[in-house]
């Protein structure tokens, strides 16, 4: 394995959730950033709100497994 793909980098879309009591909370989505939210919107009630964060998570890959399609919450 070439030294520069162990050191590669994944930077994943972000999504700030809201709920109804103003919390928030962001997720992940390992989908294009386009659609990132839609994605997210899939597994959160439909009265939270959704928008794209500017942060993007990075990960390389010795960081947890992401699947392609994956939604998760993360706490940072």
């Amino acid at each position: 394995m070439p030294n520069n793909a162990k050191r590669a980098r994944t930077k994943i879309p972000m999504v700030e959730v809201i709920a109804p009591n103003g919390q928030k909370s962001l997720w992940v989505a390992a989908v294009a950033r386009a659609n990132a939210v839609a994605a997210v919107k899939q597994v959160i009630p439909p009265n939270y709100v959704a928008a794209l964060s500017e942060r993007r998570l990075m990960i390389t890959r010795k960081s947890e497994v992401l699947w392609r399609g994956e939604v998760r919450r993360v706490k940072l």
